[in-house]
Order: structure tokens, then C-alpha cells, then sequence
């Protein structure tokens, strides 16, 4: 008779730490970094209501030092929306999102210093900073290779990451976004510190919708929306934050003398009568960039996304094969 917990003399105990070891072995190095990343929270009493309730709860995660704040819904494969200069992740409006998620699994957040997302006052506020912040939250959230979106500023922080090599992303969309340099044309002078302005709500929305009739209309859609939607706050210190880290990304050629290595299919988009970010911006990004495709809307301006939701969310699905 062998001797009790013991098979062919080898210790069943021992037999289980080699299995397991091996184990560990055949999946790589994927089955320690899910082991190990944090659980993200839910925030109490963030669920929305109305059309805004399929937006869930916010959650919060820690990542690149800070917490950040963000919400997930939709079903298919990940996708990632990065605000723009000032605006808090409650700034997309919910007849925006419904339509993508519809197609993807849907991520947004807030940028480090907004609303839901803390902050290190003690560290400088840059573009490369957001963009390493953005790949931490991929890699807390497990998000495989995602389509990134960013809008405005949002779209630099997408672009410094591709061209960078910052985070794991599968593919890139910017809309109103540019690279700095000397090669971009700038925003007009002091539309920067009009945007820091919390006061000065009207200077948002002369860039985002024109004065036609269409841009007035999906103006009235956007505001009615807003007011509908429970807003999160923006300190005065963030905003000047974020508009002196804009003011640097803007005399900066790093990310446009990279543009070239970025390796992942690019969509670039923009509203041809955006006043803040010409429409020329987009036409040299596309050109500079290998493979990418170029799509401008006409009519529209730098919210070109919220008065084309419909139209936007459909160039996005094809774009990303959904």
C-alpha cells in the first residue's frame, strides 16, 4: 500500500505546484498583470436617470498615481472617448453615445483634475501626462487594444499616444484635434483663456455649432440635452492647468516629428467651418500620418461630432469593422 498522499511516491502536494506553476507558464505574462490589477469602486448615487441612465454608475479606479473616474456601457469590442480642453466626461451628450453604444463597449472618463478624476497639483499638467494617464486606465480596465476617440484636446492626447508608442491602442479617431508645431494654425488669440472662463459658456458654443440654420438647430439639441444631464464641476486651478498645458502642447513640435511612427489605422475628422481648429489642420495630419484617412463635415464646426452624432457613430463603427 503507497504511502498516504503520495502517488507513485511523489508528493500530491508537489505534484499540484508544478501543475499550477505550469499553468501560470502556458498563459505568459497576461495572467499576473489581470491578477494584479486594482478593483475598481463605484461612486454612490452616480447613476443617472432619464435618457442618461443606460451611462451606469461611475466607477473609480486608481491609475498613473491618481484616481480616475469613468463610466462603461454598450456591448461589443472596447472603445475609448477622451474629452476635450475643460469638458468633464458628462459632456457627451446621451443621443451621441446611444448610437456607439449600440456597437462597442463604451468607455468614458474624466481627464486627471475633472470632475470624477483626482489630481497631483504638484505635478506639471501636460498633453504626454493625460496621454500616459489614458494608458494606465486601459491597462487598470483590462481593455483589449481599443479604438481611442478623442475629441479636441482629446484628440492630441490620442495622437501623442500613437505617436509616442504610449498604452496599447487599436486604432485612433480624433475630431477637431491637431499634432502643435509651428505646422498647425493656431486657435484665435484668447479663445484659450475664453474656454478657462467658466462664465463665458457662449465662447463654447460659437466654435462648436456655426450660425446656419443647421448649426442653430443642433445647438438647441445640445443645450436641451445638457440641462437634461446632471453636469460635474471643473475647479478654476484645473482649467488654468489645463489651458497652460494646451498653450505648451501648441509651441511644441514633439508629437508632430513623431507622427510618422504611428502604426495603428488613423481616422482623422473635423467640421470644415471649425473656427478653432481649421479643417487645413486635419489635411496636414492626414497627409503626415501613413494610411490615414481624412473625413470633413461640411456645415459643421468643432462640436461637428454632436451635430452629426448619428452620422459620426456610423463613420466610427465602419471604420473599426462593426
Amino acid at each position: 500500500m503507497r504511502p498516504s498522499g503520495t502517488i507513485a511516491g511523489v508528493s500530491v502536494r508537489f505534484l499540484l505546484a508544478v501543475l499550477a506553476a505550469a499553468a501560470v507558464t502556458a498563459l505568459g505574462s497576461a495572467a499576473p498583470a489581470s491578477a494584479a490589477r486594482p478593483t475598481p469602486q463605484v461612486v454612490p448615487g452616480s447613476a443617472l436617470t432619464g435618457d442618461a441612465a443606460f451611462l451606469g454608475p461611475v466607477h473609480r479606479v486608481p491609475a498613473n498615481g491618481i484616481q480616475i473616474g469613468y463610466r462603461r456601457f454598450g456591448r461589443g469590442p472596447d472603445l475609448l472617448l477622451i474629452t476635450g480642453d475643460t469638458a468633464p466626461m458628462s459632456l457627451w451628450m446621451p443621443y451621441m453615445l446611444a448610437p456607439l453604444a449600440e456597437r462597442f463597449r463604451v468607455t468614458i472618463f474624466d481627464n486627471r483634475g475633472v470632475g470624477y478624476t483626482t489630481d497631483d497639483p504638484s505635478v506639471r499638467l501636460s498633453v504626454p501626462l493625460m496621454a500616459r494617464d489614458t494608458a494606465a486606465l486601459i491597462e487598470a480596465l483590462g481593455l483589449r487594444r481599443p479604438t481611442v476617440v478623442g475629441w479636441s484636446m482629446g484628440g492630441e492626447i490620442a495622437l501623442t499616444m500613437g505617436a509616442l508608442r504610449i498604452g496599447r491602442i487599436g486604432r485612433i479617431v480624433t475630431s477637431g484635434g491637431d499634432a502643435g508645431s509651428r505646422h498647425t494654425i493656431p486657435p484665435p488669440p484668447g479663445l484659450i483663456k475664453a474656454l478657462a472662463d467658466p462664465q463665458n459658456v457662449q465662447a463654447a458654443l460659437d466654435i462648436m455649432f456655426p450660425g446656419t440654420p443647421a448649426g442653430q438647430a443642433a445647438q438647441a439639441r445640445f443645450i436641451q440635452a445638457y440641462l437634461a444631464t446632471e453636469q460635474e464641476t471643473v475647479s478654476q486651478q484645473t482649467l488654468d492647468r489645463q489651458a497652460a498645458a494646451e498653450q505648451a502642447f501648441l509651441r511644441s513640435d514633439r508629437v508632430w516629428k513623431r507622427l510618422e511612427r504611428i502604426r495603428v489605422p488613423t481616422l482623422i475628422t473635423n467640421g470644415a467651418l471649425d473656427p478653432a481648429v481649421p479643417a487645413a489642420n486635419a489635411r496636414r495630419l492626414a497627409r503626415r500620418i501613413p494610411g490615414a484617412r481624412l473625413s470633413v463635415y461640411e456645415g459643421a464646426a468643432h462640436g461637428m461630432m454632436f451635430q452629426d452624432a448619428e452620422r459620426f457613430a456610423a463613420e466610427v463603427a465602419r471604420f473599426a469593422g462593426r
